[in-house]
Formats: C-alpha cells, structure tokens, sequence
C-alpha cells in the first residue's frame, strides 16, 4: 500500500543559504581549560542546588511539625535557617533538630565543593584572559576573515589592521588599553560568530546556492567545490546610494528645469466643479486648494514634462515654476530628481540609462559610469589590502559626486551602510533533493503547516472583519483605500483589533494547553493526530516558504528543524540571482499563483526601498506604488490613491480601476495589508512564564527551547566584572539546562547573536546586549548544534538551511 499525496507540496525549487566560513570559526574561540572548569562549576552548582532544596524541603516540615507544637524557638531557628539556605549561606546544624542533620551536612559539603570549583574557575578565568588574544589573533590572521570585515565593517576591518600590525611588532599587543581591548575583543567575537553561524547572503560568505528537486533521484546530491567557495561575484551598489546620486543630478543647476517632474502616487489631485481649480490631497488626508496657473502647472504633471515644460504650459516664469514645484515636493506630492525603480537588481545601472537619456550633455553620464567601473574593480579586487585601496576609490568617487559621506548607520551591525557590497553565486550548486527526501519533508511537515495555515487565516480573518467594520462605519461601502489606511490606525489604537481577537486567542490558547499536555521536561512531544483537531482544511490555496536545517541524528533520519515560515518567494526578490535557468525558476512559480487568486490579481505594495529588495522586477504580479517608483513599465503599475477597498458579502475587497486585487504579503503591523493579503502561515509562540519549551512533532523541531533573562539573572545589574558574570551565566545553565550554544535575542538588535556560554568572549557580548537594552533578552537553542551540521565544506561542518516552498491546494 503507497502513501496518499499528501496535502503540502513543495515546489521544484529551494535554496541552500550556507555560511561561508566553517563552524570552527565560532568554537576555536573558545578556551579548553575555561570550558573545563565550566563544566565542573555547573555541576558543583547542580548539585548544591538539589542539596539546598532538600534542605529546605525538610525544614518546611519540620516547621510543620513545631507549628503544631507552637514551639517558638524552634521555630525562629528553622526560619533562620531556611532563610540562609535560600540565599546560599551556611547553615548551622546544632540549634535544629537532629534528624536535619544530614540534609545540612550534605548541603554544606555542597556549599564547599561549589566554593572551591568556583576559586577553580575564577582562576582559570584569570589565565584565560591572558590567552585570550591568541585565539583572537588566530581568527584575525586568517586572510579570508578580512576580507569578509572589509566587506562588513571598514572601520572594524581597518581597526584589526592595526591590530594586526601592533601584533607584528609588540607580540601579543602589551601595554593596550584594557577597556579597549575587551571591547575589541567582543567586537572580533561578534563578527566571527556572525561569519560562522549566520546566513548573510551576500558575497563569499553567504553565497546563494540554487537547487531543485528532482524526483528521479534519492537523497541530497552536492555540485562541485572550488578553491573560494564560489563561481562569480558581482557589485551591487546600494539602493540608497544610488538614490543619493539621482538626488544630487536633480539639483544640478545645469539640468534640473530640463528633468521630467513626476508626481508621487500616494497623493492624490482632482479636478474641481469650477474651471482651472483643483485640489492637492496629501499621503496625511491634508486637502490643498490650488487654482489658475498653478493648478494647471500640477494638473499637467505626466511624468514626461520638465519644469520647463510645466511651465510654459501654465504661462508661467521657470522661477516661478520651480518654487511652486519644490513646495509641493517638500509636502511629498511631486518629485524633482529621478528615482530608480525599488524592483530593479541594478539600480546604477538604471541611472546610468537614464542620464544618458535625460543629460547627455553633461558629464553625469561618464561620472556614474565611472563609479561603476570602480564597483566592478571591487568586486574583482584580489584580497582584502587591494580591495581596501579600490573601496577607497569608490567612496571618494560617491562623495565628490554627492557631497555626501559614504559610509552611513555607522555602529549598526547589519546596516545596509556601504555605497557598494557584494553578491556571489555559490559553489556546490545544483543542489539535488531527491524523491524520497521531498516526500520525507512534505509527509512530516504537513501537519504542522495545517495548523499554521489556521492560525494565519484567523489572524487575516480579524484584521478583515476589523476593516469592513471601518468602512461600514463609514455609511458608503467602499472607501478609497488611502482614506481606509489613516482610519485603521485610531481604531487600532482604540482597542477594536484586539477586541475582534478571540478566535486567534482561543486558538492560542487550544494550542498552549496541547503543548502544555504533552511537555516532558524541556520538551513536549506532539503527534499529527494530535494536531488535527487544530486544522481544519482550508478552503483556498495556501503558500508558505518555510526556513528547513537538518539535524543529523546518530540513529534514524535527520530532524526537520522548523526556522522562520515566510510569505515570500524567493524567486521573486534577490535571491532569484544567479540560478542558472532563471526563466524555467520562474515559470515553475508561476504556474502555481492560485494563492493570490491567480496572475490577474496578484499585486504587492511597494514601498520605497531600503536594502536588496524582497521583489525584483521579475515578480509575476502588479505593483502598487506609493512613495516609490515600482517599474518603468508603467501598465504594470497602479497608484496607491487609485484603489478602492469595498465590502462584499461582509469580507472587505480591494479594486483597481480594473479589477480586484489579492496582495502578495501582509504584514503583523498592517492590518490595512493583511487584510487584503493571502493569509500568512505562521505559528504562535507557547510560553510558559520565562520558558518556552521545545515542540517536536514526528521528525520536526516546530518551536526550540528559549528562556528569558534579565541584567540581575546574569549577575550584571550592579556588578559587572567578567568573573562575576561568566560564574552567573553557568549558575542558570545548572539551574535551567541550557546548552552551550544559543541564540541571543535583544529588543533593540535586529538579528539573534549566537554565543558560545563555554566561552568568556561569548559571554561578554551577552552581558554587553543585556546592559545595552532595557527589559529581558532571550536564549534560544541553537539547533542543529555544531556537532549535529549536516553540511560539509571543505570537509567542514558549515552551518545552513534550506529556504524551500510549499503549496497546500484547497480542499
């Protein structure tokens, strides 16, 4: 008997996002005889810890016993003790009763081992301090790693230069500030973790790897290897550097009343009852009153004319033009400057046509040429002091054309800050899935997609209901949907939204208790039949793009670790770079469209962009602009003030002049796009107080292990030596289990940081997240662990994932 299809397919297209340095990165960073006495300061600290709440257990009965007899001595005595018990203090056996005494002894024996492992490793800590710099220079002397800083951090990358040379000529950097080492040193520990342990794609290390699965096959099959990792890399100059230089060509005076003005799609302008008069609606709702000339001046705005043009159309001067023009630029309705399409891969490139097109005259063209022939020397450069020297060329060439700083965002880790980066196209590609794997990761993750499809449509669902409720208030049926947008946001923050909520808290909560039914210790293993009550099938198509890493097991197959459930497909933005067949990528997309209720309604907003892009002009569907320009191809697009959100049969709908449209994504903090999206595919968190424990179903870690700490759980609200912390952070792995490996969360980073809890380094960057925020931090297991990496490169353990994506037909 064969298996029966089962109800989540995936698509015949993945990526492998892979870090382009070995794990050993991050663990050579640690020290042996630290991680040592760590591991027997832990279990010292477990086993006073199982010793003191015995003790306290028995004086609570003891109490019991002296409370009956209203034994006043006793009972001060006993409460004494269990006070210094709790506080972790000695306890003096001969004023209790004998039968407590060897509960004290066996706890003050525990109390002396703790005492001295922690001597041990105060010490050892002391020694460590002094090694330290040797396993930093170790990682820093590796050419690649600076390569890789150049790439991230200049300033870093040019600080470890100096650090290097003083190295060179010092030894082993004596007589350097102290403060400043320690804060060098976490700072090195930041970017190695982040080269060993995350997925950047961006440049060697964090090339996109494209694959495919192949049903004719059994297994995962690996291309080839080369020497650096990768076949090709590319320069991809930033968005908002470009953005810049089209800003600076706008307001040269030589062609400036010779450049189309456009007009910016989230306002609004109509005609008014009497002639020559119009009105101006701005993104705010705020209404302008214009007539005469400088009505017809804004009425004869098409994103061809010129302030010239404008001009003598309104008979007006060009003076007098360009002051009414920059007015209503400064209240975001016109734009004087050109501006790349947010969608396009190669935004210079695009400016670069435009200014031959626009100012052929002048020497725009051959400048921005200029600086992408500097990029492309970038990305050609061959190691890290020459690709230093080219950077240079590139940042002075920006700034003599912008008058602007090259580097922005400065101490923001992952800051899209540099005029130019990196994109590579990996080695070890095509990546094969077989048959029998796909099937493998369909047949497991099937359930619990089901249950993350409901709980994505009953969200939908209320920020739907909360939208028709806003235009039924209206009395109209309909509104536009701008007018839509700015009403939403007063009922949010009016409570409704929360007040239509209970089937997504009821959910919640039906799903907490399960968790909570099946929880063994750190973990609460589920079954499909389990979850069923939970899913109900939908009654639409669904799409997910889940985040999927193999955790090799030492019997059995591999688990499923479950990362982010994203709305996303990949194709469709900058990671559809690269793949060798890009048309045939994109025809196996788009021949499954029906959960945006096909091509004709596929649309997605777009906003103005900020870093790669998650849409790329190749995105199937239309673009909704609003600040941004989408695409040059202009049938393809539809102002954000053109749309109309009606009710239908009580589920709000959203029109364009032409027909309905289904958004692409929503977003948690929109209701106005999640309304009119295809529901997410999301599953809530199950916390239990400061817990959150592991959820396993069949082969798929759903949710890992995480716990939430303050600045006083780590020691470090008032005293913050490196000693007092590391002893602190090892007390709560004995008293929590946490593993060696994590990933630490902090409200005002923007990315997890993984951290090594074995290793001073780590620690100190988690003691520095901690005092840096306000309010807990969040330690999640890192799963796989390094032992448990499935991929190898360069016959290395690498960490990776797989982004996959899946489609759930209607039922």
């Amino acid at each position: 008997m064969t298996d029966q299809p089962t109800p989540w397919r995936l698509y015949p297209r993945l990526l492998l996002r892979r870090a382009g340095f070995g794990v050993e990165l991050l663990t050579a960073l640690a020290d042996e005889p630290t991680r040592t006495a760590a591991e027997e300061y832990r279990a010292a600290a477990k086993r006073f810890g199982q010793r003191r709440a015995h003790l306290i257990e028995g004086i609570a009965r003891t109490v019991a016993t002296a409370d009956r007899q209203a034994d006043r001595a006793r009972l001060r005595a006993l409460s004494r003790a269990r006070s210094r018990a709790g506080r972790g203090l000695s306890v003096n056996h001969e004023r209790l009763d004998p039968d407590l005494a060897p509960a004290v002894t066996n706890y003050g024996t525990a109390q002396v081992e703790l005492e001295r492992a922690a001597r041990l490793l105060t010490d050892i800590l002391a020694q460590e301090a002094v090694r330290r710099p040797g396993r930093v220079h170790t990682m820093l002397a590796d050419e690649r790693v600076c390569d890789a800083l150049l790439q991230l951090s200049p300033s870093f990358y040019g600080e470890v230069v100096r650090w290097r040379q003083g190295w060179a000529t010092r030894g082993d950097g004596a007589n350097r500030n102290r403060a400043k080492d320690r804060a060098f040193y976490r700072r090195a520990y930041l970017y190695g973790q982040r080269l060993a342990a995350k997925n950047e794609t961006t440049s060697f290390f964090g090339p996109l790897v494209h694959g495919r699965i192949d049903h004719a096959v059994d297994g995962i099959g690996l291309g080839p290897e080369t020497g650096s990792g990768v076949h090709t890399t590319e320069a991809q100059t930033a968005f908002w550097a470009v953005c810049e230089l089209a800003r600076n060509l706008g307001a040269d005076p030589a062609v400036r009343d010779h450049l189309p003005v456009s007009w910016v799609p989230a306002c609004r302008r109509q005609a008014g009852v009497e002639a020559g008069t119009g009105t101006v609606q701005t993104s705010d709702g705020r209404r302008i009153r214009l007539s005469g000339n400088r009505w017809k001046l804004v009425d004869g705005i098409d994103d061809q004319r010129s302030v010239r043009d404008l001009a003598a159309l309104a008979d007006m001067e060009v003076a007098e033009a360009r002051t009414t023009l920059d007015r209503l630029r400064q209240i975001g309705a016109v734009r004087l400057w050109p501006e790349p399409p947010s969608t396009t891969a190669r935004p210079l490139d695009w400016l670069v046509a435009w200014a031959q097109q626009h100012t052929s005259g002048t020497e725009w063209p051959t400048r921005l040429r200029e600086l992408g022939v500097l990029a492309d020397r970038y990305a050609a450069a061959d190691g890290h002091h020459r690709r230093a020297a080219v950077l240079a060329e590139v940042e002075t060439c920006f700034s003599a054309l912008t008058a602007t700083d090259a580097r922005r965002a400065g101490g923001k880790m992952y800051a899209d800050r540099l005029v130019v980066s990196l994109d590579a196209k990996g080695d070890q590609c095509p990546v094969v899935v077989g048959g029998n794997v796909a099937h493998h990761w369909e047949k497991q993750l099937t359930p619990v997609l089901d249950v993350a499809a409901r709980y994505g449509e009953l969200q939908q669902r209320v920020a739907a209901d909360l939208c028709a409720a806003v235009i039924g208030e209206a009395g109209t049926g309909s509104l536009p949907y701008d007018e839509l947008i700015r009403r939403v946001l007063p009922a949010v923050e009016a409570g409704a939204l929360t007040r239509l909520s209970g089937p997504v808290q009821e959910f919640t909560q039906t799903y907490t208790e399960l968790v909570r039914a099946g929880l063994h210790g750190q973990e609460a293993r589920l079954t499909p039949a389990d979850l069923a009550a939970l899913a109900p099938s939908p009654g639409r198509d669904r799409f997910v793009s889940p985040d999927v890493m193999l955790e090799q097991q030492p019997e059995g197959p591999d688990l499923l670790v479950l990362g982010e459930l994203h709305p996303y497909v990949f194709a469709w933005g900058s990671q559809g770079l690269f793949c060798d067949d890009q048309e045939q990528m994109l025809a196996d997309f788009a021949a499954g469209l029906e959960p945006w209720g096909g091509p004709d309604q596929l649309a997605t907003v777009i906003r103005r962009r900020r870093h790669k892009g998650l849409v790329a002009d190749w995105f199937p569907g239309r673009f909704v602009e609003v600040t941004s320009v989408a695409t040059d191809d202009r049938k393809r697009t539809v102002a954000l003030a053109d749309l109309t959100a009606v009710v239908v049969d009580g589920v709000p709908r959203l029109r364009a002049p032409d027909g309905e449209l289904s958004l692409y994504a929503g977003e948690d903090d929109h209701v106005h796009l999640r309304a009119f999206a295809a529901p997410t595919v999301a599953l809530p968190l199950v916390r239990f107080g400061d817990f959150a424990p592991r959820i396993r179903v069949g082969d798929v870690i759903v949710q890992r292990a995480r716990w939430w700490f303050d600045a006083a759980d780590l020691g470090v609200a008032e005293v913050r030596d490196n000693a007092t912390a590391f002893l602190a952070v090892q007390s709560l792995r004995a008293r929590h289990g946490l593993p060696r490996f994590c990933f630490v969360s902090a409200a005002h980073e923007p990315k997890p940081v993984g951290v090594d809890l074995d290793n001073p380094l780590a620690v100190d960057a988690l003691t520095a997240l901690t005092l840096a925020g306000e309010g807990k931090v969040s330690l999640a297991e890192m799963r796989p662990a390094p032992d448990a990496l499935w991929l190898r490169h360069g016959n290395k353990p690498v960490t990776a994932e797989f982004r996959i994506a899946m489609r759930r037909a209607s039922s």
